[in-house]
């Protein structure tokens, strides 16, 4: 028989639910955030840059447009008057235009001239100088109207066929500087190392400046 078995007391386990996690990222979203406003600040303020130097380009590059339409006009003013032209110079120190004044200002009639071609081993032509001063009268006016302060600074160079070449003209050319006002770079001056030095351009003055040789 046998012996009884002895009574075997259990005892509840019990669990504390009370298991923390220790907070790590206390602070990190907001850390985060002020990262991500301050890359967002650099970018914005160095695409603000680009959109300035991408508007001052393509403003030079619409002069300089404006530029080649004024001095092909010129240019074919002066072939058309070859009797005039050394009087196509215009060599006046730099004064800015006034918009306003070239607008309202019409260009005065040429003064009276005589063209005969009658006996032609001996042609009269005394419009040269008359027509070469309307043409750059009315040139001057159109520079001032499409260029901002706009005006032109310009010589005349003739050289004569070599000695014992029959037949060959004499080369004409033209030097151009179209001056107008400029936007300032960032050190406070605008582009003038094309600037004529006989056009007296202060190095303060916000002006830019445009070189063209044309042989006619």
């Amino acid at each position: 028989m046998r012996p009884p078995r002895a009574a075997v007391s259990v005892q509840p386990r019990t669990f504390s639910m009370d298991m923390r996690i220790p907070n790590t990222q206390r602070g990190g979203t907001l850390i985060e955030v002020l990262v991500a406003i301050v890359i967002l600040a650099v970018a914005l303020f160095g695409m603000a840059g680009l959109t300035s130097s991408a508007i001052k380009y393509n403003q030079f590059s619409r002069m300089r447009a404006t530029g080649l339409s004024l001095v092909a006009d010129y240019a074919e003013r002066a072939r058309a008057n070859i009797a005039g032209f050394a009087d196509y110079a215009y060599t006046t120190a730099y004064n800015a235009s006034s918009r306003t004044a070239a607008t309202t200002d019409p260009t005065a009639a040429p003064v009276s001239c005589q063209v005969d071609t009658s006996t032609p081993t001996n042609p009269i032509n005394t419009c040269g100088s008359a027509i070469a001063d309307y043409d750059q009268s009315q040139w001057l006016t159109n520079v001032a109207n499409r260029l901002p302060g706009g005006t032109a600074y310009v010589t005349t160079e003739l050289t004569p066929a070599p000695p014992g070449v029959n037949g060959l003209p004499a080369t004409r050319v033209l030097n151009i500087w179209l001056i107008w006002s400029a936007i300032q770079e960032d050190n406070g001056f605008a582009q003038q190392q094309l600037c004529p030095a006989a056009a007296n351009i202060s190095d303060l003055a916000s002006v830019n400046c445009m070189y063209f040789r044309v042989t006619l």
